[in-house]
């Protein structure tokens, strides 16, 4: 946290095990990089929600899974249902650290530099379109004289023949929608609207990647793409929900986080640690929840 540009934190990595001979799951992999750039520590950390503590033997089986990977130089379990007392004498022998995650019940306690009064909340603005854009494509060496019925599952294909991820119109046109939405985000008098107020705008796409529209196989190359509709900023509140993450032996809780869910999916948060005095703002798209990386922000 204190140094965010030099560590990646990944979801769902595969690291490698000498004893079964091949590269396994591993819940979250921390790489911290020193000034030159080489990994000075890579920790591997399994994270187990059940309904009852993790007895003895789940501790044991995660401690020997993460000791035959010699590549993770420190090792660490965390559970959000707590551990039974012989858990904690096993991960010790087997050089595992132990964490506990819990709900951060007094948010005013924990941390000397940040406080979260009751009543804090986040609010979020997101910028829609009050109903689905209208959208004409233009299509190249269209022949005005042959009728074609063009409808949301006309396929799609590529120029030169390779597979696209679009199929279909409709995909094709929800995607557009979706992309415009993200441009006129960081249009200046887009930001400057007030919550609640329409505007109406309007679109020429040129650049679509050479996809084509099948039209009962003859393809057309869709040369241009026009949309229009109305915009509008929403405002939504949301009310975090608090995480301690306490680490066995310590009395003070190593790090603590409001998360939240966005409109999108995709999860937000402010962390703080006992490191420093930094509070981090973490945003994890909705892409990412199950794999991939969290990408951080460090708020000065």
């Amino acid at each position: 946290m204190s140094n965010p540009d030099d560590v990646e934190i990944v979801l769902g990595d595969l690291v490698y095990d000498v004893t079964a001979n091949e590269r396994r799951d591993v819940d979250v992999t921390v790489t911290y990089r020193d000034s030159s750039g080489s990994i000075s520590a890579f920790k591997g950390i399994e994270v187990k929600k059940h309904k009852r503590p993790l007895d003895v033997t789940h501790v044991e089986q995660l401690c020997i899974k993460l000791n035959d990977m010699p590549n993770i130089s420190h090792r660490a379990i965390v559970s959000a249902s707590g551990y039974w007392r012989p858990s904690y004498k096993k991960a010790k022998a087997h050089g595992v650290d132990l964490y506990s995650l819990i709900p951060w019940s007094n948010r005013m306690e924990g941390f000397e530099h940040v406080k979260f009064p009751p009543e804090f909340f986040v609010i979020e603005r997101v910028l829609s379109w009050v109903s689905p854009p209208s959208i004409n494509y233009q299509l190249e060496g269209y022949d005005s004289n042959k009728a074609f019925q063009i409808g949301k599952d006309t396929p799609l294909c590529n120029i030169s023949e390779e597979e696209v991820n679009l199929t279909t119109i409709q995909q094709l046109s929800d995607r557009l929608s979706l992309n415009t939405v993200q441009q006129l985000i960081n249009n200046e008098s887009i930001k400057q609207m007030p919550p609640g107020v329409e505007k109406s705008v309007q679109l020429t796409i040129n650049d679509l990647n050479n996809i084509c529209i099948d039209l009962e196989g003859d393809k057309r190359p869709i040369k241009q793409a026009l949309l229009k509709g109305i915009v509008v900023w929403k405002e939504y509140n949301h009310s975090p929900e608090y995480k301690l993450l306490v680490k066995d032996g310590e009395s003070k809780p190593f790090v603590g986080c409001a998360v939240m869910e966005m409109r999108q999916g995709n999860l937000s948060g402010l962390t703080v640690s006992q490191v420093d005095r930094n509070v981090s703002f973490i945003s994890i798209p909705v892409s990412d929840r199950n794999r991939k990386k969290i990408q951080g922000l460090k708020l000065k």
